[in-house]
């Protein structure tokens, strides 16, 4: 098996240059994202998608992008919801909506050969700089939605491997680990891939890399220069 990532792809339907606006590493990004992961996944690769997927704001628009994701090569595709995901309404809702390849994660775990998924969107933790008082029940629901989502993937019983998926790194904008990663940490993680710091003073700063028994990587697609990563192979 080999398992691919990316992140924050921000798609926007059939527009080229939805996220030009954010400087020359987003010029026709949608483009870039397209032929960079033909030219990389196979048709029975899996491709972690961390969140930030589409800027549709319901779900008739967002399954426009998504559709198109699921017509790219990948047997099964992983995603959690991203901060400007807000199509995403609901698990079920998701879930009901997903073409053929994609699994929506939200606190829960898939098995696929010998593998587990799992994942949720995760959050901005107390002792991040940028942290609000208004964030701390998002802090305290996504605390809670990954340790269901890791209780379950390590009752699934992975032989090869447990993957992780979020979409906000278990890392301060300053590199500070966070509870996040205090919690990953009590559990047999083999790969945490996440999204959302799109900035280069966050990536300077970021710890990636093996850390403990976890590989931890940034898959934000402006990071990967629109080229999805190859995060694990058998």
């Amino acid at each position: 098996m080999r398992i691919w990532g990316i992140s924050d792809t921000h798609l926007a339907e059939h527009k080229t240059d939805s996220m030009a606006y954010y400087g020359p590493i987003w010029v026709k990004h949608r483009v870039k994202i397209i032929e960079n992961w033909h030219a990389t996944v196979k048709t029975v690769d899996t491709v972690l998608i961390g969140g930030d997927t589409t800027w549709a704001y319901e779900m008739k628009r967002a399954l426009i992008d998504i559709n198109m994701l699921d017509s790219l090569p990948g047997k099964q595709k992983f995603l959690v919801k991203g901060n400007h995901d807000v199509w995403w309404k609901s698990l079920d809702e998701v879930s009901r909506s997903m073409p053929r390849t994609m699994t929506a994660l939200s606190g829960t775990a898939h098995k696929a050969q010998g593998h587990v998924f799992c994942g949720t969107m995760g959050w901005l933790s107390p002792v991040d700089p940028s942290f609000d008082n208004l964030d701390m029940n998002f802090f305290r629901k996504e605390m809670t939605l990954l340790e269901k989502a890791l209780k379950a993937a390590v009752e699934l019983k992975p032989e090869k491997g447990l993957h992780l998926l979020l979409h906000f790194p278990p890392f301060t904008t300053n590199g500070q680990e966070t509870p996040f990663f205090d919690l990953i940490s009590n559990y047999p993680v083999t790969t945490c891939s996440f999204g959302h710091f799109h900035f280069k003073t966050e990536w300077d700063s970021l710890p990636q890399g093996k850390i403990g028994e976890t590989e931890y990587r940034l898959i934000s697609t402006d990071y990967l220069e629109h080229k999805p990563y190859l995060i694990w192979e058998d």
